[in-house]
C-alpha cells in the first residue's frame, strides 16, 4: 500500500448521506415555483431545472440563485427578478434536499475508522455559505471529523481541484500519500484525490460507474472500508 495510512477523508452527499433520493423532490419544489412565477407548464420547468443544474454543476457552479436565473432565461424570460425571490427558491430547494437521510452503515463505519485513523471531510460548497456545514451538523456527523473542508468556501477552488484535498491533508498534519479519499464521484473524488497525490476509493453502490482515473479500490458499501483499512 506504500506509505502508512494516517487519515481517511470522505465526501458527503451520496457517500454518507442519501442525497440522490431527495434531489428530485428539491428539483420539483423549485420547478413548481418557477412554473407559477412564469405561468408555464410544470414539466417544461422541471426539465429546465434538471438540465441547468446538471450543466452548471459540471462547470463548478453551485450558486442556486444563479442557476434559477439561467432556468428563467431558458424558458424565455428576460425580465428582472428580485434577489429575494431567487433566494426564496434556493432556500426551498435546500429545505427539501436537507431531508436526505444518513446511510444506516455510516455512523458505525465512521466510529470504527475514527478509532484507528484521523477522519476528514472534503466536500464541495452548496453555493450558499454555511449550508453544507449546517447540513453536516444537522445529520449528527460533524463530531466524527477532525477536519472539515468545504471546497469553494474554505478554499477558492472546488473539487476536482487538488487544492481542497491538499488543504485537508495540511490541516490534519498528514502528507497526501498518507491519506485516502472515499467518495462516490469518479471525477470530483477519485480524480481530484489522485491529482493531490492521495489514494482513492470509489464508492459505487449500484455498480457500473464510469472510471475516469482508476481508483485504488472500488467498494459497493461503506462497511467494506473496515476490511480494506483494518
Amino acid at each position: 500500500m506504500g506509505s502508512v495510512l494516517k487519515a481517511v477523508l470522505f465526501d458527503f452527499d451520496n457517500t454518507l448521506v442519501d442525497s440522490a433520493r431527495v434531489l428530485p423532490l428539491a428539483q420539483r419544489r423549485v420547478a413548481a415555483e418557477v412554473a407559477g412565477f412564469l405561468g408555464v407548464d410544470f414539466d417544461g420547468a422541471l426539465e429546465a431545472v434538471r438540465r441547468v443544474e446538471a450543466v452548471l454543476e459540471k462547470q463548478g457552479v453551485y450558486d442556486r440563485d444563479r442557476m434559477w436565473m439561467h432556468v428563467l432565461r431558458e424558458l424565455g424570460f428576460n425580465g428582472v427578478v428580485e434577489e429575494r425571490l431567487l433566494r426564496s427558491w434556493t432556500l426551498a430547494y435546500w429545505e427539501e434536499y436537507a431531508k436526505g437521510e444518513v446511510f444506516p452503515e455510516a455512523p458505525q463505519v465512521l466510529r470504527a475508522l475514527g478509532n484507528r485513523y484521523s477522519l476528514g471531510l472534503v466536500t464541495n460548497t452548496d453555493g450558499l455559505d454555511g449550508m453544507k456545514r449546517f447540513r453536516l451538523e444537522r445529520k449528527g456527523l460533524k463530531g466524527f471529523f477532525k477536519v472539515v473542508v468545504v471546497a469553494g468556501e474554505d478554499v477558492p477552488e472546488v473539487k476536482p481541484s487538488p487544492r481542497p484535498f491538499l488543504h485537508a491533508a495540511e490541516l490534519m498534519g498528514a502528507r497526501p500519500a498518507e491519506c485516502v479519499m472515499v467518495g462516490d464521484d469518479p471525477v470530483n473524488d477519485v480524480s481530484g484525490a489522485k491529482a493531490a497525490g492521495m489514494r482513492a476509493v470509489l464508492l459505487d453502490r449500484s455498480g457500473g460507474k464510469p472510471v475516469v482515473l482508476k481508483p485504488d479500490h472500488v467498494v459497493s458499501t461503506l462497511s467494506s472500508l473496515l476490511t480494506l483499512f483494518p
